[in-house]
């Protein structure tokens, strides 16, 4: 339960970064998205099922405030998180190979979102976009992952490890 309590803020502050605030200040469209760092990093330090909820209501109150189509952050954010899953299942990864991981699933979901784009007709420079844009993002959306996920990292059942 308190973890639930601390998830829920998060969540909240990060759909209000990602909807508000980072679209006022991007730079050359640089915009991480911390609700998909926020979910990676409740997948790598407690539960799947914290990720996937993250995931789940962070990407369509993404899109309900900031995207034309609900759904497409959902479904992207949904996937780097089973893909992160997949990777940590079995272990918690040391802080090098988590962020390969992370960097790896955020990627697949920034690829995704691409791909939606694409399907629904946006036009945009494909080089200055990836250049410019989705590979600053990406770096930050991974190195993002590690400090929450010591945030949130659990020790036991439910308490709080204060390392």
């Amino acid at each position: 339960m308190k973890r639930l309590f601390l998830l829920i803020p998060l969540t909240v502050i990060a759909i209000l970064f990602d909807c508000f605030l980072f679209p006022a200040l991007s730079q050359n469209g640089i915009r991480p998205l911390l609700v998909l760092s926020l979910a990676l990093a409740a997948t790598a330090a407690t539960k799947v099922q914290d990720g996937i909820v993250i995931a789940l209501i962070g990407g369509l109150l993404c899109d309900l405030f900031c995207n034309p189509y609900l759904g497409f952050s959902a479904a992207a954010y949904l996937a780097a998180v089973c893909i992160l899953y997949g990777f940590v299942r079995k272990n918690q990864p040391k802080l090098p190979l988590l962020l390969i991981f992370a960097l790896i699933a955020c990627t697949a979901a920034e690829a995704m979102v691409f791909v939606f784009s694409l399907i629904i007709g946006a036009r945009f420079p494909i080089r200055t976009r990836l250049l410019l844009s989705v590979l600053p993002s990406l770096v930050l959306e991974s190195l993002a992952v590690l400090p929450l996920a010591a945030l949130l990292r659990v020790k036991g059942k439910g308490t709080f490890d204060r390392r």
